[in-house]
């Protein structure tokens, strides 16, 4: 997972903050906290933050730094989400680490169950991210189809998505934003280069 500024420092990503008055509540759910780069803010701004994530660090931390957070520990291929409940759902940086499969059935959990007119806003690795190239030579890691690199040492995943991909899983949404960036991330001790797909949607009555 990439948090791209220390939680102390942490600020919204511009594609979301841009768009938060198109919300009509202040229910939101964080698929993936992390160490809360949104959902600091956004709690902050008086909204309702639910955060999941699977690292027991991880909510420590957000704990330590933000009182106002409702935390859940769980992975989120398994979260139920309450239906109907949440404004936005948000998964920043997160749903690249699973096979494209489980990812499609997490992004059909988060289309349910959002509030119509509600906001969805995700990340992920795009093509053009330097990592596909490395996956692609590195005897660690097993290519699969469409982009996805099963890494054979500790059974996980990582894939790299094209806009086109995001577009047509969130076909029956209304697009607000997508946008491709590459840009060098210097939010850590090492700085290196990442490609990234930002994608901002809102649920439409059908």
């Amino acid at each position: 997972m990439l948090d791209y500024l220390y939680p102390h420092q942490a600020k919204l990503d511009w594609d979301l903050k841009r768009y938060l008055n198109l919300l009509s509540g202040k229910e939101v759910l964080d698929l993936g906290i992390g160490q809360g780069t949104n959902s600091i803010p956004l709690a902050k701004l008086g909204y309702s933050v639910t955060g999941v994530d699977f690292s027991y660090k991880n909510l420590e931390r957000c704990k330590e730094l933000c009182q106002e957070l409702n935390l859940a520990r769980a992975n989120i291929r398994d979260f139920e989400i309450e239906k109907d409940k949440y404004d936005l759902i948000s998964s920043r940086c997160v749903l690249h680490f699973f096979h494209k499969d489980d990812m499609h059935e997490i992004v059909h959990n988060i289309k349910e169950n959002l509030k119509t007119n509600g906001l969805v806003y995700i990340s992920v690795f795009s093509e053009e991210d330097p990592k596909l190239q490395k996956c692609t030579n590195s005897d660690n890691f097993e290519v699969l189809e469409n982009n996805i690199f099963h890494n054979i040492v500790n059974d996980t995943f990582v894939n790299f998505f094209t806009k086109n991909e995001i577009l047509d899983l969130f076909s029956d949404f209304q697009t607000i934003s997508i946008s491709e960036e590459y840009f060098l991330d210097q939010g850590g001790d090492i700085p290196y280069y990442s490609g990234i797909i930002k994608y901002v949607g809102q649920k439409i009555a059908k």
